[in-house]
């Protein structure tokens, strides 16, 4: 295979990660000790059934589907549907003012530089409202890439094709010669794939057995992908 001349990322849960501890003393509020583990499988299971609602056409819009995904975390570790209005409330709260998405793992910012190195352009495409360049700023990876498309501010939300189209537009490349990087099935893979975009899933859990794609299980597998540029 023909090694590509960008990677593009999704944000959340690909370049930054979810609060865990943050989840972990949410739930504890409600009277629910839980373990790190079962957060984490809690999670796996929600962007399960988000691929659900999303094939189905339940859900159409990143808050909904934002919505949905942590309602069927806590609903997974135990708290009572009852709970979620208040629960909801509590996480747009947080999410206003430090960003749920907010944790960077080791070996990012060397992975990013070494992609860099070996020749790949590198950019994001992420779902967001309107803060996620500012993030990743905050959390120093934002001179990793030439430019962050932000859904808010295009008007335009993944799997619309339209918005990968944009990002190879500006990087000035045919969509067939960009890797895209993500984590939910529905959102990143499809909607990459029918941009033309080689679709790459991260799977940290490695549960996703039966898709029809590439997976990783962190971003620094990426380096066993792609090799040095000729």
């Amino acid at each position: 295979m023909t090694p590509p001349k960008a990677i593009l990322f999704d944000a959340g849960s690909t370049l930054v990660w979810l609060d865990h501890p943050y989840l972990l003393d949410l739930a504890r509020q409600y009277g629910i000790e839980v373990s790190m583990e079962r957060l984490l499988d809690a999670e796996y299971t929600a962007k399960t059934r988000l691929d659900e609602l999303i094939r189905s056409g339940e859900v159409s819009d990143d808050r909904k589907r934002g919505e949905v995904f942590f309602a069927e975390i806590f609903r997974q570790v135990g708290v009572g549907r009852e709970a979620f209005p208040s629960i909801a409330k509590a996480l747009w709260a947080r999410h206003a003012e430090r960003n749920l998405w907010s944790n960077v793992r080791e070996r990012t910012a060397e992975t990013l530089d070494e992609l860099r190195r070996r020749g790949y352009r590198l950019a994001v495409i992420s779902n967001a409202d309107g803060r996620v360049e500012a993030l990743l700023e905050s959390v120093g990876l934002g001179s990793h890439f030439e430019f962050v498309i932000d859904s808010h501010q295009v008007g335009i939300e993944k799997p619309d094709p339209r918005i990968f189209h944009i990002g190879a537009e500006r990087m000035g490349i045919r969509p067939e010669e960009a890797v895209y990087v993500g984590d939910i099935y529905e959102i990143d893979v499809q909607g990459a794939r029918a941009a033309g975009m080689r679709p790459v899933l991260i799977d940290p859990l490695w549960r996703w057995n039966d898709v029809d794609c590439e997976r990783i299980r962190g971003l620094h597998d990426l380096l066993d992908l792609f090799p040095e540029t000729a």
